[in-house]
């Protein structure tokens, strides 16, 4: 049987593969926000058959389900983000994030980033890794050089669409590959107001392993099964 580490990267692929034959084969078609959502649906059914046909008793965490983090049982979040929900019919826009934790710690995630064919992965204590190469933030970025990308929830309704600088912009990417972005060293810091654990647990370990600092807006201790304001950065 292969171990819980070695069967994600098979789920990924064959998740990525019925989800760009689906919507290519819709393409043609006026695809609404609930076809969109069966079709999600159908992924995480494929997913939860294939993982509990090896692991019977691993317990399956979907977006907006509780997280059962007192279970003596491995548990799995599994999310995927769409990039852009208003263009669902293109089949390169999503990201797909798997987390596994155990005794309340998170100790392996991935995550594939479909359109740019980019696979981060990080074990606990093992390092991350985007495809083959290793991720690591050795250098601490002055403030006033750093490249900040902000959710649009942390500002302004009237500053939402407007760039203080070259340096400032407004995240436009799932919130795990904008957290990605931070550990592949594409920008310094990113900062939301409030998101659900599937949005950010499975990329916390990548940054973590990364070398970059995470913690709460109000600099507390980043928990991965609690709602959050999120700050990542190497600042």
């Amino acid at each position: 049987m292969q171990s819980r580490q070695q069967l994600i990267p098979d789920l990924l692929t064959e998740a990525a593969y019925q989800i760009s034959t689906t919507f290519q084969a819709a393409r043609q078609n006026i695809i609404t926000m609930s076809s969109y959502n069966a079709q999600e649906a159908n992924i995480y059914a494929l997913l939860q058959q294939r993982i509990h046909a090896n692991y019977p008793t691993d317990i399956l965490c979907f977006p907006h389900q509780d997280i059962p983090i007192s279970s003596k049982h491995p548990i799995w979040l599994i999310s995927l983000h769409p990039c852009q929900h208003e263009l669902p019919y293109q089949t390169d826009v999503y990201v797909l994030s798997i987390a596994l934790a155990r005794n309340r710690e998170l100790y392996c995630s991935y995550i594939y980033d479909v359109s740019r064919k980019k696979l981060y992965r990080a074990v606990k204590r093992d390092g991350a890794f985007l495809n083959e190469r290793q991720l690591r933030r050795e250098e601490v970025m002055p403030l006033n050089e750093a490249v900040l990308r902000i959710k649009a929830d942390y500002l302004d309704a009237r500053n939402k669409k407007v760039v203080a600088n070259k340096r400032v912009g407004v995240a436009d990417l799932s919130t795990a590959l904008e957290i990605c972005c931070v550990a592949e060293g594409e920008t310094d810091l990113f900062m939301s107001m409030s998101e659900r654990p599937h949005a950010f647990a499975a990329a916390s370990l990548i940054a973590e392993e990364a070398g970059v600092r995470l913690m709460t807006v109000e600099g507390k201790p980043l928990r991965w099964y609690k709602e959050s304001g999120l700050w990542f950065g190497v600042v």
